[in-house]
């Protein structure tokens, strides 16, 4: 099964983020939890990449 398709993330780490959500913030925390999961990976992914390609990961500098 792998990955969900439709928010790309491991079945771990919703369960993980609705549990997370939850306590913390509550039934709203329960509600934005995967939505704000999805966008803070998506960002580290880019942030990943960018920096796989920088000058300093590299060695150019």
């Amino acid at each position: 099964m792998g990955r969900n398709n439709r928010i790309g993330l491991h079945p771990v780490a919703v369960i993980f983020a609705v549990m997370a959500g939850g306590e913390l913030f509550g039934f709203i925390g329960l509600l934005l939890a995967l939505p704000v999961t999805a966008v803070l990976v998506a960002l580290l992914r880019h942030f990943q990449s960018w920096y796989l390609q920088s000058p300093y990961y590299l060695g150019k500098e």
